[in-house]
């Protein structure tokens, strides 16, 4: 019966892809009568600087907006970027993958990296197995695709396959792994039809079959890892359903593919997805004006409990977001601007302003104690009003710094703000807009303001009182960096028992360096706080197999729960991955 429906999936998976095929191969024929696809872009820097590549100065990895990045080992270890392009590792000139963000450099290859036009352009033009060119002299890069690249890329994937399920053969006792070895069998059969073809210059056919292997390929992996017992499994959502019906049907889907824990964004840019009494007293939109007329968060906990499903409230704590501001729109910044955080370049402004290396959104001032009671207030009111699970503690940190290695650190800092600044010249004898890099007070500026978010998250469990609501906080791995760049000093959360569990941000598709970040976390916090890794893959665009690794990379070192960013991304691919096998609570 199991061989049966066995060669019914096959069959079914077959003549998708001859669909597929058959589409794609229409289109070429209109665009070009050869099987071979050349696409050039035009490099915007290679291991750029702030002073090579000014346009990407404050961002991230310095890669500025639809920019087009190279990194060779020459530049660092990882490519240090943000969660919104796309990055391809070349291995000898051949792409062998792709990453999401901060990408671990070969020391055989390169990495292209792209933001916006750039990222679409990857996305249209590279593949594994692709050839890429760079031509220096013009600072251009070349794609080229062959009906081989189709075979590399199926081959990868086999191999990927066999290497994972022989892994876990040896280390788990009684694993079972027939489903996956039959898919895997499949795609080995098809993989060698295609090479047989495009031996025989049969090109449209070879490239179907070697399609073929691979999405077999693809489903013996994601048959291949078992699923963890007592596991939290949860996802990332910002709400768009419009009533009780639409959020009913985004529950359904998602718990497909076992997750049950809804980790809902419910204050973010500067307004609540409720009805709130906090902020109608202070003068404040009292709730987002999409949702006016009901109250989706407990509608969201109604159809939730219907499913044995949790809510957890994400809550943006510091960060304003980039809505209006302007006078009248009764946006928190717009109402007390005084409140606004302030960059040092920036000190002087009578105006808020925007950090550009965070979606252009403004944040408030941990130091401000007017901000601490407001946040607090409007945290009560969630945790005593509404029946829900737990609270993930968002942006409890500053806006993004340079790394103090790099000029214009200090001009890119921030705290600066009039409460701020008083209130440490009274404990110092200084203000901090005067100390420059050297001065003997600047690790006293650092504590200052990693002690104000601490502050904050030392009160959290005054919040929810006698209720058994699970505390978490969102973290960035990287420590060291963390506590100087967004000045979150999580460690101490963690050994003062201040929370329940990190939330840390793994925004990269490396799957080693997801497992060093859960291992770095797990040490310097001990045992004192559960560890559920947030995983980006599905909102960079990346692939289900490499999801799946990093969620095998972090389970090894110690990760109790798997978070997913975000719903709004997870489609089909990731779905039916996640559903096979890994999440499976039978």
């Amino acid at each position: 019966m199991k061989n049966r429906i066995f060669i019914i999936l096959l069959l079914v998976l077959f003549i998708s892809i001859r669909a597929v095929s058959a589409q794609t191969a229409c289109t070429e024929e209109n665009e070009s009568n050869q099987f071979i696809k050349k696409s050039r872009i035009k490099i915007s820097s290679i291991n750029p600087t702030p002073e090579s590549n000014p346009q990407g100065a404050y961002y991230p990895g310095f890669r500025g907006n639809n920019q087009i990045i190279v990194y060779t080992p020459s530049y660092g270890e990882y490519t240090n970027t943000n969660e919104f392009g796309k990055e391809a590792i070349v291995l000898d000139n051949k792409v062998f993958g792709f990453c999401g963000a901060n990408c671990y450099i070969p020391k055989n290859g390169f990495i292209i990296s792209g933001h916006g036009a750039a990222k679409k352009w990857m996305n249209e033009k590279l593949m594994e197995g692709a050839t890429i060119k760079i031509y220096p002299e013009s600072l251009t890069l070349e794609s080229i695709i062959t009906p081989e690249s189709y075979l590399y890329k199926a081959g990868q994937r086999i191999d990927n396959a066999q290497k994972l399920i022989l892994e876990y053969k040896r280390l788990l006792s009684g694993y079972q792994c027939k489903v996956s070895e039959n898919y895997l069998n499949g795609a080995l059969q098809k993989y060698n039809e295609a090479k047989y073809m495009l031996d025989k210059s049969k090109y449209e056919e070879g490239r179907e079959l070697a399609n073929f292997a691979l999405k077999l390929a693809d489903m013996s992996f994601y048959y291949a890892i078992p699923a963890v017992q007592n596991e939290l499994h949860g996802v990332w959502v910002r709400p768009i359903e419009k009533n009780p019906v639409e959020i009913g049907q985004t529950l359904d889907r998602i718990k497909k593919t076992g997750i049950d824990n809804i980790f809902l964004e419910t204050y973010y840019q500067g307004h609540t997805i409720f009805p709130s009494t906090t902020m109608a007293s202070y003068g404040i939109r009292e709730q987002r004006a999409e949702f006016e007329g009901w109250n989706p968060l407990q509608s969201w906990i109604e159809e939730a409990s219907k499913r044995n499903m949790k809510i957890h409230v994400w809550f943006q704590v510091f960060y304003a977001g980039n809505d209006n501001i302007s006078p009248g729109s009764k946006h928190i910044l717009s109402v007390y601007p005084e409140w606004a955080n302030k960059q040092k370049k920036n000190a002087g402004s009578p105006k808020p302003t925007p950090s550009i290396s965070e979606h252009g959104g403004y944040f408030l001032d941990p130091a401000n104690p007017n901000v601490q009671k407001f946040i607090l207030s409007l945290l009560n009111e969630i945790a005593t009003t509404y029946n829900i699970d737990g609270l993930n503690i968002d942006y409890i940190r500053y806006p993004k710094s340079l790394s103090p290695n790099f000029p214009g650190y200090l001009d890119s800092a921030w705290g600066y703000t009039a409460y701020a600044r008083n209130d440490f010249k009274n404990l110092y004898g200084k203000d901090p807009i005067d100390l420059e890099s050297s001065d003997p007070l600047i690790p006293k500026w650092v504590e200052y303001r990693q002690g104000k978010v601490t502050e904050l998250v030392s009160k959290l469990r005054s919040v929810v009182g006698d209720k058994k609501i699970m505390i978490s906080t969102v973290i960035f791995p990287g420590y060291k960096e963390t506590g100087i760049t967004k000045l979150q000093n999580w460690s101490v959360w963690a050994q003062n028992g201040y929370i329940d569990a990190f939330t840390p941000l793994i925004m990269s598709s490396d799957k080693y360096m997801a497992g060093n970040s859960i291992k770095e976390i797990r040490n310097l916090a001990g045992n004192n706080v559960a560890i559920m890794s947030g995983l980006f893959e599905p909102f960079t665009g990346g692939n289900p197999a490499d999801l799946l690794d990093q969620i095998a990379a972090v389970r090894k070192e110690g990760s109790s729960g798997i978070i997913l960013f975000d719903n709004a991304h997870l489609e089909d691919d990731f779905i039916t991955a996640l559903s096979a096998r890994i999440f499976r609570k039978d």
